[in-house]
């Protein structure tokens, strides 16, 4: 098997990964100063011949609805320079990538100093990474698929929905997983409804409790999010999601 190449595409930096042969493990390999399209793609073409990748994974910024705004059009306009000539690209999404990025090299005990300069490539391979993990479970389900039952022709699987998945880390390290519910517009500011994927450890607790976190944006126009703490806003924001989940029962 070949390699691939991950790419995180900013406006100043593009953060280079890559895979083992296998195609199982994403590394960091390095940080392109980005300078224009030519000579980005030119580089990234020339770091494929050097490694031996044949496919690109690229992160897509997509804002926490799922939608694509003006910066996914930027990065989809600049990796067709590449798919022009010829180069295979993937997509996946990059939502959270960068804090995850950020997370891994604090704990790592890297310098802020130096979290700067590594924290573009260390996302790039958290994207890798998670479309390597999704091609594994593809494949290893196709397997699975093969040795079953063939189904009759009146007979179709059901489909499982999958829930988007957020991963919060408070401030003593401990990480929960969260289910994406919807966004709620209030007075013009926009709110993402999260709700705690229960696991083993805590399946005897009690029924489920809805997180509102506030969407802002950065300097970029990519978007991230803050904790709501005003009780009197977190009443309003679940009356009105109560309502919309009502009305589309």
């Amino acid at each position: 098997m070949s390699r691939v190449l991950g790419l995180d595409v900013g406006d100043r930096r593009i953060g280079v990964a890559l895979s083992d042969e296998g195609q199982l493990i994403a590394s960091p390999l390095t940080v392109i100063q980005s300078v224009g399209w030519g000579p980005d793609s030119r580089e990234i073409l020339r770091l494929m011949r050097e490694h031996g990748a044949d496919l690109i994974v690229c992160g897509l910024p997509r804002n926490m609805d799922g939608s694509e705004g003006f910066q996914a059009e930027k990065v989809r306009r600049f990796m067709q320079v590449l798919i022009d000539q010829g180069v295979p690209v993937a997509w996946m999404d990059e939502r959270l990538t960068t804090v995850s990025a950020q997370r891994a090299l604090i704990e790592g005990g890297v310098r802020r100093e130096d979290r700067k300069k590594s924290v573009d490539k260390v996302a790039a391979a958290v994207i890798l990474q998670a479309w390597l993990d999704n091609a594994q479970n593809e494949k290893e389900k196709e397997t699975m698929a093969n040795d079953e039952e063939i189904l009759r022709p009146d007979e179709e699987p059901e489909e499982e929905e999958v829930p988007d998945v957020i991963e919060l880390t408070d401030e003593d390290g401990a990480t929960t997983r969260f289910e994406y519910i919807t966004t709620i517009d209030h007075e013009g500011t926009l709110y993402i409804a999260l709700m705690p994927i229960e696991d083993e450890e805590n399946a005897d607790d009690e029924n489920g409790y809805v997180v509102f976190m506030q969407i802002e944006q950065d300097e970029q126009g990519e978007d991230y999010y803050v904790s709501v703490d005003d009780d009197a806003l977190v009443d309003v924001l679940f009356e009105k999601l109560t309502q919309m989940l009502d009305e589309e029962e």
